[in-house]
Protein backbone atom coordinates (compact mmCIF):
# COMPACT_ATOMS: atom_id res chain seq x y z
CA UNK A 1 0.00 0.00 0.00
CA UNK A 2 1.46 3.15 -0.86
CA UNK A 3 2.33 5.88 1.39
CA UNK A 4 -0.22 8.10 0.19
CA UNK A 5 -3.04 5.57 -0.01
CA UNK A 6 -2.46 4.75 3.30
CA UNK A 7 -2.48 8.85 5.00
CA UNK A 8 -5.61 8.85 3.10
CA UNK A 9 -7.29 5.76 5.40
CA UNK A 10 -5.82 7.05 8.51
CA UNK A 11 -7.25 10.49 7.49
CA UNK A 12 -10.83 9.10 6.75
CA UNK A 13 -10.99 6.92 10.11
CA UNK A 14 -9.33 9.67 12.40
CA UNK A 15 -12.69 11.98 10.44
CA UNK A 16 -15.35 9.24 11.34
CA UNK A 17 -14.13 8.73 15.03
CA UNK A 18 -14.29 12.14 15.23
CA UNK A 19 -17.54 12.50 14.07
CA UNK A 20 -19.10 9.75 16.10
CA UNK A 21 -17.23 10.72 19.31
CA UNK A 22 -18.75 14.26 19.15
CA UNK A 23 -21.91 12.64 18.48
CA UNK A 24 -21.55 10.42 21.80
CA UNK A 25 -20.70 14.04 23.24
CA UNK A 26 -24.55 15.49 22.27
CA UNK A 27 -26.32 12.69 23.05
CA UNK A 28 -24.65 12.48 26.62
CA UNK A 29 -25.14 16.32 26.50
CA UNK A 30 -29.08 15.63 25.56
CA UNK A 31 -29.38 13.22 27.63
CA UNK A 32 -28.50 15.24 31.25
CA UNK A 33 -30.58 18.08 29.82
CA UNK A 34 -33.49 15.77 29.47
CA UNK A 35 -32.23 14.80 33.04
CA UNK A 36 -32.18 18.64 34.72
CA UNK A 37 -35.75 18.72 32.85
CA UNK A 38 -37.48 15.81 34.79
CA UNK A 39 -40.42 17.12 37.08
CA UNK A 40 -41.49 15.91 40.66
CA UNK A 41 -45.57 15.90 40.30
CA UNK A 42 -47.28 17.77 42.48
CA UNK A 43 -49.04 15.46 45.29
CA UNK A 44 -52.07 17.95 45.31
CA UNK A 45 -52.01 20.76 42.98
CA UNK A 46 -53.10 24.03 44.55
CA UNK A 47 -52.69 26.11 41.59
CA UNK A 48 -56.25 23.93 40.24
CA UNK A 49 -58.43 25.30 42.92
CA UNK A 50 -59.92 28.46 43.40
CA UNK A 51 -61.06 30.70 46.65
CA UNK A 52 -58.92 31.99 49.73
CA UNK A 53 -56.01 30.38 51.07
CA UNK A 54 -54.68 30.54 55.02
CA UNK A 55 -51.76 29.66 56.11
CA UNK A 56 -52.39 29.22 60.00
CA UNK A 57 -49.21 28.52 62.10
CA UNK A 58 -49.65 27.34 65.63
CA UNK A 59 -46.83 27.80 67.99
CA UNK A 60 -47.02 26.46 71.23
CA UNK A 61 -46.38 28.31 74.35
CA UNK A 62 -43.35 26.18 75.64
CA UNK A 63 -41.18 26.65 72.32
CA UNK A 64 -39.45 30.29 72.71
CA UNK A 65 -38.35 31.64 69.90
CA UNK A 66 -36.40 35.00 69.36
CA UNK A 67 -39.02 35.76 66.62
CA UNK A 68 -42.56 35.03 66.24
CA UNK A 69 -42.36 32.17 64.05
CA UNK A 70 -46.02 33.11 62.90
CA UNK A 71 -45.25 36.12 60.83
CA UNK A 72 -42.26 34.61 59.58
CA UNK A 73 -43.78 31.43 58.32
CA UNK A 74 -47.09 32.86 57.13
CA UNK A 75 -44.87 35.62 55.11
CA UNK A 76 -42.59 32.89 53.77
CA UNK A 77 -45.68 29.96 52.66
CA UNK A 78 -47.44 33.41 50.69
CA UNK A 79 -43.88 34.09 49.14
CA UNK A 80 -43.58 30.32 48.01
CA UNK A 81 -47.01 30.14 46.79
CA UNK A 82 -46.45 33.21 44.90
CA UNK A 83 -43.79 31.79 42.86
CA UNK A 84 -44.40 31.20 38.94
CA UNK A 85 -44.35 27.80 39.45
CA UNK A 86 -47.49 27.81 41.43
CA UNK A 87 -49.32 29.72 38.93
CA UNK A 88 -50.93 31.51 42.56
CA UNK A 89 -49.24 34.85 42.02
CA UNK A 90 -51.75 35.67 39.19
CA UNK A 91 -54.34 36.03 41.56
CA UNK A 92 -52.63 37.08 44.71
CA UNK A 93 -55.50 38.00 46.85
CA UNK A 94 -56.06 34.60 47.23
CA UNK A 95 -53.71 34.48 50.11
CA UNK A 96 -54.55 36.00 53.15
CA UNK A 97 -51.62 37.84 54.78
CA UNK A 98 -50.89 37.39 58.19
CA UNK A 99 -51.99 40.95 59.33
CA UNK A 100 -55.80 40.17 59.07
CA UNK A 101 -55.00 36.54 60.61
CA UNK A 102 -53.85 37.99 63.76
CA UNK A 103 -56.95 40.49 63.47
CA UNK A 104 -58.86 37.64 63.81
CA UNK A 105 -56.81 35.88 66.09
CA UNK A 106 -56.81 38.97 68.44
CA UNK A 107 -61.09 38.60 68.58
CA UNK A 108 -61.43 35.21 69.56
CA UNK A 109 -60.86 33.54 72.67
CA UNK A 110 -58.00 32.16 74.27
CA UNK A 111 -59.90 28.63 73.75
CA UNK A 112 -59.92 28.96 70.20
CA UNK A 113 -57.05 31.67 69.13
CA UNK A 114 -54.91 28.60 67.84
CA UNK A 115 -58.35 27.15 66.28
CA UNK A 116 -57.75 26.99 62.46
CA UNK A 117 -60.39 26.39 61.21
CA UNK A 118 -62.19 29.09 63.22
CA UNK A 119 -60.06 31.73 61.85
CA UNK A 120 -60.34 30.43 58.23
CA UNK A 121 -63.83 30.43 58.68
CA UNK A 122 -63.85 34.07 60.01
CA UNK A 123 -61.95 35.06 57.18
CA UNK A 124 -63.91 32.95 54.37
CA UNK A 125 -61.33 30.93 53.20
CA UNK A 126 -61.43 27.59 51.34
CA UNK A 127 -58.18 26.21 51.94
CA UNK A 128 -56.40 25.96 55.12
CA UNK A 129 -52.36 24.91 55.53
CA UNK A 130 -52.17 24.27 58.91
CA UNK A 131 -48.66 24.64 59.74
CA UNK A 132 -47.77 23.47 64.05
CA UNK A 133 -44.23 23.94 64.78
CA UNK A 134 -42.96 20.91 66.53
CA UNK A 135 -39.18 22.42 67.30
CA UNK A 136 -36.98 24.89 67.50
CA UNK A 137 -33.65 25.97 68.18
CA UNK A 138 -30.89 28.76 67.25
CA UNK A 139 -27.62 29.20 68.81
CA UNK A 140 -24.75 32.10 68.41
CA UNK A 141 -21.21 31.10 69.11
CA UNK A 142 -18.80 33.62 70.45
CA UNK A 143 -18.69 35.40 66.89
CA UNK A 144 -21.43 36.99 67.45
CA UNK A 145 -23.04 37.31 63.51
CA UNK A 146 -22.25 32.45 63.49
CA UNK A 147 -25.65 30.60 63.80
CA UNK A 148 -26.62 27.48 63.93
CA UNK A 149 -30.75 26.91 63.89
CA UNK A 150 -32.91 23.86 62.81
CA UNK A 151 -36.86 24.08 63.01
CA UNK A 152 -38.91 20.98 63.02
CA UNK A 153 -42.87 21.22 61.76
CA UNK A 154 -45.87 19.21 60.94
CA UNK A 155 -47.98 20.41 58.05
CA UNK A 156 -51.45 19.38 56.53
CA UNK A 157 -53.52 21.21 53.80
CA UNK A 158 -57.56 21.11 54.66
CA UNK A 159 -60.49 22.12 52.80
CA UNK A 160 -62.98 24.66 54.59
CA UNK A 161 -64.56 21.56 56.16
CA UNK A 162 -61.51 20.32 57.54
CA UNK A 163 -61.23 17.91 55.19
CA UNK A 164 -57.60 16.81 54.95
CA UNK A 165 -56.78 17.14 51.26
CA UNK A 166 -52.90 16.63 51.61
CA UNK A 167 -50.94 14.85 52.26
CA UNK A 168 -52.89 12.09 51.59
CA UNK A 169 -51.17 8.43 51.19
CA UNK A 170 -47.67 7.53 52.03
CA UNK A 171 -46.33 4.40 49.99
CA UNK A 172 -43.67 4.08 53.64
CA UNK A 173 -45.73 3.72 55.96
CA UNK A 174 -45.54 0.40 58.24
CA UNK A 175 -49.19 -0.19 58.84
CA UNK A 176 -50.41 -1.86 55.82
CA UNK A 177 -54.07 -1.85 56.67
CA UNK A 178 -53.98 2.08 56.41
CA UNK A 179 -51.85 4.41 54.02
CA UNK A 180 -53.12 7.31 55.12
CA UNK A 181 -50.50 9.99 56.14
CA UNK A 182 -51.21 12.10 59.35
CA UNK A 183 -49.62 15.35 58.50
CA UNK A 184 -45.83 16.06 56.29
CA UNK A 185 -42.71 16.60 58.66
CA UNK A 186 -40.52 18.64 57.62
CA UNK A 187 -37.11 19.48 59.03
CA UNK A 188 -34.46 21.74 58.25
CA UNK A 189 -31.07 23.25 59.82
CA UNK A 190 -28.32 25.53 59.11
CA UNK A 191 -24.60 25.47 60.49
CA UNK A 192 -22.28 28.25 60.90
CA UNK A 193 -24.49 30.92 59.30
CA UNK A 194 -23.35 33.86 59.24
CA UNK A 195 -25.61 36.77 59.37
CA UNK A 196 -28.47 38.13 61.93
CA UNK A 197 -30.78 36.71 64.14
CA UNK A 198 -33.29 37.87 61.68
CA UNK A 199 -31.75 36.37 58.37
CA UNK A 200 -31.49 33.20 60.20
CA UNK A 201 -35.11 32.41 61.12
CA UNK A 202 -35.78 33.92 57.75
CA UNK A 203 -34.15 31.48 56.12
CA UNK A 204 -35.50 28.33 58.22
CA UNK A 205 -38.42 29.95 57.59
CA UNK A 206 -38.20 29.97 53.48
CA UNK A 207 -36.66 26.56 53.92
CA UNK A 208 -39.83 25.12 55.83
CA UNK A 209 -42.06 26.84 53.34
CA UNK A 210 -40.31 25.13 50.68
CA UNK A 211 -40.23 21.56 51.79
CA UNK A 212 -44.15 22.03 51.84
CA UNK A 213 -44.93 24.19 49.16
CA UNK A 214 -42.62 22.61 47.11
CA UNK A 215 -45.56 19.47 46.67
CA UNK A 216 -48.14 21.26 45.53
CA UNK A 217 -46.63 21.79 41.59
CA UNK A 218 -44.74 19.96 39.26
CA UNK A 219 -41.16 21.11 40.82
CA UNK A 220 -38.16 20.26 38.33
CA UNK A 221 -36.12 17.70 40.27
CA UNK A 222 -33.03 19.82 41.14
CA UNK A 223 -34.75 22.60 42.61
CA UNK A 224 -36.98 19.56 44.62
CA UNK A 225 -34.42 19.39 47.27
CA UNK A 226 -32.66 22.19 49.08
CA UNK A 227 -29.72 22.35 51.28
CA UNK A 228 -30.83 22.89 54.46
CA UNK A 229 -33.61 19.70 54.83
CA UNK A 230 -32.37 17.32 57.36
CA UNK A 231 -34.61 14.55 56.29
CA UNK A 232 -34.53 12.23 54.02
CA UNK A 233 -37.25 11.84 51.41
CA UNK A 234 -38.35 8.54 50.62
CA UNK A 235 -38.21 7.05 47.17
CA UNK A 236 -41.50 7.67 46.07
CA UNK A 237 -41.82 11.42 46.40
CA UNK A 238 -38.82 10.94 43.69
Amino acid sequence: MSATRKNIIIATVTVWASFFLAGCEVASNLATERESEKVVPAEFSLADTEGKIAVVVIQPAWIKTPMDLRVVLTDAFILKLQEKQTKIDKNKNRLIPYEKILKVRQTMPDDKKDSAFDIAGKLAAKYVIVVQIAEFDLVTFAEQDIYNGSMQARTCLYDANGIKLWPNKSDDLENTESKEESCRDTAVGIETEKGTVKTSVERLAMATAHCVVRHFYGCKKPQFKIAEEQKQYDSYTW
